[in-house]
């Protein structure tokens, strides 16, 4: 798989990143923008944590899977090797999906569905995005919506027409993300079942911002969109009825999560610094996600990790 690599690079020998090339099955093209990439990161990336990383997108092992009952019916959690925590609600009308973790695990994933639920192909089902990283977003398919805010929602109309994501756009962090999405199979979604959830616009200079209610089934979402500390366009839900919250990536669990999780996570901090575009926002976005918890308990459902029971 290597031989393919004879192109004339500056920094790297092509042979350096055959492996990351072979175990993730990479094209020609891909193996040649890989390379390109991989010359343009700073210090932090080394061969190593190239190397490294491609490993965790090809580790075939087990997710973690539990659950707990809610008035609605049951919410599952479930936690792949690496990738977000993708969360099921299960009632006797539909399944709700809250994030889908990496695109190299999207198989994985929907093997793990097909066991929990029998009829799960045959069953209504709707996914929402808490936000647009492809660790939350692997498996597009299936459903009859994918609810997302507005932002997110033109951020995969412009993937579809070859125009860098959110993540792309900021020039000093774009060799890692495209890196990234060369090793997890990340590519353009079918948008036709993609949906703008958004009533209303966000207003930018709060950290969170209500931009509407979100109805499926039983359940009913009071949506609220982040000030873009993590990544523009991120929302919470918050489920009152069941006393659910799911977070996103404005917070996280690493007190209930698996090792190599942490390990993963780890491993991108080193490489970008931060996995937040603005981490004061993210910070003011934590407080304020807090502040609007009423009295009584509460299960806070991270991007990754399991969730939390949380008592006012």
């Amino acid at each position: 798989n290597g031989q393919h690599l004879g192109i004339c690079m500056p920094s790297y020998n092509p042979n350096d990143v055959s492996y990351a090339v072979s175990i993730c099955g990479l094209s020609d093209a891909e193996a040649k923008e890989l390379l390109e990439q991989v010359n343009k990161t700073d210090e932090n990336v080394s061969l190593e944590s190239l190397f490294k990383y491609a490993d965790f997108m090809v580790k075939d092992e087990p997710p973690r899977i539990d659950s707990c009952k809610i008035p609605a019916g049951r919410l599952w959690y479930i936690e792949p090797f690496c990738g977000s925590t993708t969360y099921v609600i299960e009632t006797e009308e539909r399944l709700v999906l809250v994030d889908s973790g990496f695109p190299c695990y999207a198989e994985q994933l929907l093997a793990t569905l097909r066991s929990i639920f029998p009829d799960y192909d045959e069953r209504k089902k709707d996914l929402i995005l808490t936000h647009m990283d492809m660790d939350h977003a692997g498996l597009l398919s299936g459903f009859e919506n994918i609810w997302m805010s507005k932002t997110s929602y033109d951020d995969f109309l412009g993937r579809a027409e070859g125009k860098p994501n959110l993540r792309e756009r900021n020039p000093k962090r774009t060799p890692v993300y495209r890196i990234s999405s060369l090793l997890s199979r990340d590519i353009s979604a079918d948008t036709a079942n993609m949906r703008a959830l958004n009533t209303f616009e966000p207003e930018t200079d709060k950290p969170l911002s209500y931009i509407g209610t979100l109805n499926i089934g039983p359940l009913s979402f009071a949506v609220y969109e982040t000030s873009g500390g993590h990544i523009g366009g991120s929302i919470i839900l918050y489920e009152k009825e069941n006393r659910i919250v799911f977070t996103g990536d404005t917070l996280v669990n690493p007190s209930d999560m698996a090792d190599s999780q942490k390990e993963f996570i780890q491993m991108g901090t080193a490489m970008l610094g931060t996995m937040n575009d603005d981490s004061v926002k993210a910070k003011a976005e934590r407080a304020e996600f807090f502040a609007l918890l009423d009295e009584g308990g509460w299960i806070l459902c991270p991007g990754h990790g399991f969730p939390i029971r949380h008592q006012i």
